[in-house]
């Protein structure tokens, strides 16, 4: 939910439309709040990300710093989310009552005091398993989860994706290059490593890990039981992410029929072409209320509950048909300075050819980077997670 409020202040209009349009709601020149998160009655993390609404013609996100923000309980209890970086607080491990009600409080560094009304625990079934199937040569996962009670009704769903990346060719060389005291720089490709003459291999192993983007929930209140089965994610026939190892860590929370209904809209807000007939600020029915100023709107809606959680892994050697393929291809390179400028500046070295009598390399091959150092598309930082 990350971007999703920055285009709320003006209605969209058809792409078809070329007549200018002026927006009947009028925003102030801050921008109106816009808080996300759940607080998070259980252990870990309990993450609040405040910013501000942003018109149209802005593709930044403006965060709210500087900000103060508690979680304060109907026993004057009270919780201090300190800020982790811009926009963000966070605070771990509150374990809240599940007979009390809590608030979120928040007092902006203009002087603007906000709160959320006072709200019960939601209680949050586990998650009952993320699981997987291959539908045609793709492969969708699934969430599933129940509440014996029958009393959730309401669930919303967030996930990161991780997957580990290896490039197509190993790099046992890198340019050097020498500026002499004319300003002439020449080139030449030399060993990583002189002692080892090994590959570069923080280039070659990676992950790249991408979170959820859209909003994505679900409801059992039509149903005559609260059981949901949900498809989650689907990943294209051979796409990189399944070319080696796959994990997706899912987190559920338990929702209102209020914020449930918020979500709704905003995901209307979001996802629709737009029109004058498109749901308008006003009608998001937020439960968090600006006290300097009532007639203020803020975007957002606070709801409580433990967050629950399920990571699984998905590895190639389970698709052996997953045929997934970086399209590469090398060149040869003279060893000296004028044939790299022509021929290889744009490329990374990757092995070379050597003289057998004296080992000095005579020619190297070259690739694109892409196809050479992974950090181009991942992180060479091995997660904690990330099985050995």
């Amino acid at each position: 939910m990350k971007k999703i409020f920055k285009y709320l202040l003006l209605l969209l209009i058809p792409f078809s439309c070329k007549e200018k349009y002026i927006s009947p709601v009028v925003s102030p020149a801050t921008g109106y709040l816009v808080v996300e998160g759940v607080i998070n009655s259980g252990p870990g993390e309990t993450n609040i990300t405040l910013s501000r609404t942003t018109p149209l013609n802005k593709q930044t996100v403006l965060f709210e710093t500087g900000a103060t923000v508690l979680v304060e309980g109907e026993d004057n209890s009270r919780f201090l989310l300190k800020e982790v970086s811009s926009g963000k607080y966070s605070t771990a491990n509150m374990a809240l009552s599940n007979t009390k009600k809590y608030r979120l409080s928040i007092a902006t560094k203009d002087g603007k005091k906000y709160q959320s009304d006072f709200s019960s625990v939601n209680y949050n079934p586990p998650i009952d398993s993320v699981n997987w199937k291959r539908q045609g040569r793709d492969v969708q996962l699934y969430v599933n989860t129940h509440d014996p009670n029958n009393n959730t009704k309401y669930y919303q769903w967030e996930y990161v994706e991780t997957w580990e990346l290896h490039t197509y060719y190993l790099s046992t060389l890198k340019y050097k290059e020498v500026t002499n005291s004319r300003g002439v720089t020449t080139y030449s490709a030399v060993y990583n490593d002189s002692s080892s003459f090994g590959p570069d291999l923080t280039k070659y192993f990676c992950w790249r890990t991408e979170p959820s983007t859209t909003i994505f929930t679900g409801t059992s209140s039509n149903l005559s039981s609260d059981v949901i089965n949900l498809p989650m994610i689907s990943i294209p026939a051979d796409s990189w992410k399944l070319n080696i190892l796959y994990s997706v860590n899912t987190k559920q929370y338990s929702l209102s029929k209020g914020r449930y209904e918020f979500l709704q809209r905003m995901k209307k807000n979001t996802e629709s072409t737009g029109s004058v007939f498109d749901a308008q600020p006003s009608e998001l029915n937020s439960n968090i209320h600006c006290v300097s100023n009532p007639l203020e709107p803020v975007i957002g809606y606070i709801d409580i509950c433990p967050i629950q959680e399920k990571r699984i892994y998905i590895n190639r050697k389970s698709l052996p048909d997953w045929n997934y393929s970086q399209s590469c291809s090398e060149i040869e390179v003279p060893n000296n300075s004028d044939s790299i400028a022509i021929k290889a500046l744009f490329l990374l070295p990757t092995y070379p050819k050597t003289d057998p009598m004296t080992g000095r390399i005579i020619s190297f091959f070259a690739a694109p980077p892409e196809c050479v150092d992974c950090k181009l598309r991942g992180s060479s930082i091995k997660p904690s997670f990330w099985p050995n």
